[in-house]
């Protein structure tokens, strides 16, 4: 059913259009009148119509210029003109604004139903053609996701494909992107979708399709000509993004392609443009061809000194670990090896760190969510930061889990029954008289977390329980916690949780 207005400043006009004809039988309904144009885009407004019915002269506002608005801004409004003689010739200036037809008044049963009619044919065949046009692009998208991902079929099959779903990939290029955001908790989907919105503003009228590959994080296709940048376009949308949002934006780019066969080594090109974009000259946008190459001799020496740190780390020998990785860090400055070199090496020897501790069943602890986490911008900052994961990782694995230090275990009990009192640092280490910079650093190397941090997080998991069995208010959860600060509690419980405290409380499976 379809909602109609109707504009006009003499009210014995839309009084007698509405009993004119069985509305309902033409699929419609009188939802709104306005005395004139002014009236009826203050009513739009609020409650957009499907179709508007408008006299010509009106004051204030007239029906032209209520078309001119509408055209502007709600686009899908179907639009009827009333007009009698004398504006006849006037009223073709709103053949511009796609008015669907003219009723001349006084008009007739007949007249007004068939310019009804054919407001809701229009309505229908828009609403078929935007069906038809997500239906296409959703096949766009998957076609190109195969091609992407495990495209197994021959250049003509795909030629065929891309020609039947009028894809043209003459010269393109692959662009990865990933959104990270500012604010810890967030919807990482809501926050892509904006981001491809931005993108999709400055490429313009040039052909962008998106294929998804993780809620923050994504492919875009786009066809640009010989001599076309796409590191300005991605440039504006990573300021834009940087300015206008609450999440950081990085693009990688790869090298302009010819072949459709060949989208997939372009999307590996762009994700390893994208995982350096942080240690590049301009942090968010990296090109494919701007990573420097290392020569085949040079990293063959490199994998092999790296293997030699991994191996001594798998046999837990402290000292073979850190004379391999000073010798594999000494060739690298002896061989001048790029900065991005070093990063990928770094890369290696992280994750290599990462399944160590894992195949142990140990936590990473201080270590980075992800090498993209180490901030160095120098290759002497980033060795620093490798020796103190090697550290880290000999640490963890020289022990076992139910090994914690005895100190730190006591602390531990202490604070897990007395989270509702102040739980000073200076007050923890004198309790088992340590001074306060030792004591930090033997419960941190210990339990994995800054002190603070675990109070903090033990905090938050007793309101989260109180709010799932009690019926006490945000404040008073919050003293119970010890967090006398109302407006912090739910500031801090959000920022853990990912949701206000009354948020948390309402959610469905929450006593679940």
């Amino acid at each position: 059913m379809y909602s109609v207005m109707l504009v006009d400043n003499e009210p014995i006009i839309p009084r007698g259009l509405m009993q004119l004809i069985d509305w309902r039988g033409h699929g419609c309904r009188v939802m709104a009148v306005a005395r004139d144009g002014a009236d009826a885009v203050r009513q739009i407004q609020e409650f957009p119509p499907d179709i508007v019915i408008t006299d010509i002269r009106m004051p204030e506002m007239d029906g032209l210029q209520l078309c001119a608005w509408v055209r502007e801004h709600a686009p899908g409004i179907q639009l009827i003109l009333l007009t009698g003689f004398p504006d006849f010739e006037y009223a073709q200036q709103a053949i511009q604004y796609q008015v669907v037809d003219f009723v001349l008044k006084p008009t007739t049963e007949e007249a007004l139903a068939a310019a009804v009619d054919k407001a809701c044919r229009q309505l229908q065949k828009a609403a078929d053609g935007g069906a038809e046009q997500r239906s296409l692009l959703l096949e766009q998208q998957m076609l190109l996701g195969e091609m992407i991902f495990h495209n197994r079929h021959s250049l003509l099959y795909t030629l065929n494909r891309l020609n039947s779903l009028h894809i043209l990939l003459d010269s393109y290029y692959v662009l990865s992107l990933d959104v990270l955001s500012r604010e810890g908790a967030a919807d990482e989907s809501a926050q892509l979708q904006e981001a491809q919105e931005i993108l999709e503003k400055f490429c313009g009228e040039r052909k962008l399709y998106f294929v998804s590959r993780g809620d923050s994080c994504c492919y875009a296709v786009v066809r640009l000509q010989e001599g076309e940048d796409p590191a300005a376009l991605c440039a504006q949308a990573v300021e834009e993004a940087d300015r206008e949002t609450d999440f950081v934006l990085t693009i990688g780019i790869s090298r302009r392609h010819q072949n459709p066969l060949q989208l997939g080594e372009a999307a590996r090109e762009a994700d390893d443009a994208q995982r350096f974009t942080l240690y590049s000259s301009q942090p968010s946008v990296m090109r494919c061809e701007d990573l420097p190459r290392l020569s085949e001799n040079t990293a063959h020496v490199l994998l092999e000194k790296l293997r030699l740190v991994e191996s001594a780390l798998e046999n837990r020998s402290r000292e073979a670990a850190v004379k391999n990785l000073e010798d594999l860090c000494a060739f690298m400055r002896a061989e001048k090896v790029p900065f991005s070199g070093t990063q990928q090496i770094a890369l290696l020897l992280y994750n290599f760190c990462l399944s160590l501790l894992l195949s142990h069943n140990l936590s990473s602890g201080s270590f980075p969510e992800d090498v993209s986490s180490l901030h160095s911008e120098t290759p002497a900052a980033l060795e620093l930061e490798l020796r103190s994961i090697v550290q880290e990782t000999l640490l963890r694995i020289s022990r076992t889990p139910g090994n914690i230090d005895s100190i730190i275990y006591e602390v531990k009990q202490y604070i897990d029954e007395n989270y509702s009192a102040s739980l000073s640092l200076d007050a923890l280490a004198a309790q088992v008289h340590l001074s306060p910079s030792y004591f930090s650093k033997l419960f941190k190397r210990e339990m994995g977390e800054n002190l603070s941090t675990y109070i903090l997080h033990t905090r938050i998991e007793r309101a989260r329980f109180l709010l799932r069995t009690t019926d006490k208010k945000a404040y008073e959860i919050a003293e119970a916690v010890g967090i006398y600060d109302p407006v912090y509690f739910s500031k801090i419980f959000k920022k853990v949780t990912g949701m206000k405290p009354k948020e948390y409380r309402d959610r469905p499976d929450t006593n679940k």
